[in-house]
């Protein structure tokens, strides 16, 4: 792709490798439509209202593709014939838009499957092998969410980094959890910096012993490492996705990672 364009509203990494920023509001400055098509018993759709106004120069991606539809002129632009974002999602959900205003979800009527002649395929059981060979690396990695460090597309503002507890991060360095017996037979203690090593990369960490964790398996927090953002995060600790490859379920082909073998050796 010779042009790259991002419209997070934060400086994360993709933002850092565009060519042109045109950010979003946050969700707390706009509306958006909420459909969730799967997991629910009905059809449900909610609704997310703005509480304060666009605190920085941004605007809704919803009103620049609409601007764009408009410059592009045509039918593209007849295809896209609201003035807004917010008139846009009023017309297009019609009659739900009211309930959604007053009651901020709205439910279609209860689907039934009763009588229903649908049956599940049946599955064979497949085993998922872990990434790695233990001869090689006989300690399993295991990536771990807290409610400290956001993991998803957003990184940690910076008063939540600084409630991050000093065995998980402490200056720049990234901590694994370990269980005290697994780090003696390894010769490391509290504080150690050790080198972390899996099939696809390696990193330097520190160790943190823990008794919770199952004696040969290590933990690592997610969402740090970090290369972008501000001085408060970026170049933080480790990116774990960074040690830990895709595992296909042969049965789904969907994604079933959830670890990795590794080793730890003294730095």
């Amino acid at each position: 792709m010779p042009f790259i364009v991002s419209f997070s509203s934060f400086n994360d990494e993709t933002a850092a490798m565009a060519d042109l920023l045109l950010p979003d509001h946050v969700y707390l400055e706009r509306f958006e439509d909420v459909p969730v098509t799967a997991g629910l018993a009905s059809q449900t759709i909610g609704l997310s209202k703005p509480v304060v106004s666009p605190q920085f120069n941004t605007r809704h991606l919803g009103e620049t593709l609409i601007c764009l539809a408009r410059a592009m002129g045509g039918s593209l632009a007849a295809s896209f014939p609201w003035a807004d974002y917010e008139t846009c999602l009023r017309e297009t959900l019609a009659e739900k838009w009211d309930v959604l205003m007053k009651d901020g979800v709205w439910t279609a009527e209860q689907m039934t499957t009763a009588g229903s002649s649908f049956r599940a395929p049946a599955l064979e059981a497949a085993t998922i092998g872990v990434e790695g060979e233990a001869s090689a690396f006989p300690l399993l990695l295991i990536p771990y969410d807290s409610l400290r460090i956001s993991s998803g597309y957003i990184g940690d503002a910076p008063f939540m980094i600084k409630t991050v507890a000093d065995t998980v991060i402490k200056g720049k360095d990234g901590f694994v959890d370990i269980n005290p017996q697994t780090a003696a037979e390894i010769g490391l203690g509290e504080g150690s910096l050790a080198l972390l090593t899996t099939p696809c990369g390696e990193a330097s960490v520190r160790v943190h012993l823990d008794e919770g964790i199952m004696p040969g398996v290590i933990a690592m927090a997610k969402g740090l490492g970090h290369t972008a953002y501000d001085g408060y995060l970026a170049d933080k600790g480790v990116n774990i996705n960074e040690l830990i490859g895709p595992v296909e379920d042969p049965s789904s082909g969907h994604d079933a990672a959830w670890g990795i073998r590794a080793k730890l050796a003294k730095a």
